[in-house]
């Protein structure tokens, strides 16, 4: 597989990957999903393919451990699968992520910095 399939073939399946499986199931009734929490305004997608805490509150450094370390054993297995750095792959993810956060959710602006989507 060339270069450029695999590049295709490792955007592909991020794309499933940012439209939901990183949003663990609550242990408890009280518990945050990912999307409750980027709805809130408490997490948001960084540029190194990770989510951040944009403001802290209770059950959300552990949301963002949880999902932090499922994310990166995806991306290690699509890079170990697909023979490209690990680092490509958070790149392409985050890529993704931040594109296709809606508008009003927080995600990193090119200086790293919070910023709400317009």
């Amino acid at each position: 597989m060339n270069r450029l399939h695999r590049m295709i073939a490792v955007f592909a399946l991020l794309s499933g990957l940012v439209l939901g499986l990183f949003a663990p199931e609550p242990a408890a009734a009280q518990s945050l999903t990912l999307q409750q929490a980027q709805a809130q305004g408490y997490v948001g997608e960084k540029l190194d393919g990770y989510i951040g805490i944009v403001q802290n509150a209770p059950g959300v450094a552990q949301l963002v451990n949880d999902v932090n370390l499922q994310r990166r054993q995806l991306y290690r297995d699509i890079a170990r699968k697909n023979n490209i750095p690990l680092n490509t792959v958070e790149k392409l993810a985050a890529d993704k992520a931040i594109n296709r956060a809606p508008s009003g959710e927080y995600v990193q602006d090119a200086s790293g910095n919070w910023i709400r989507k317009p």
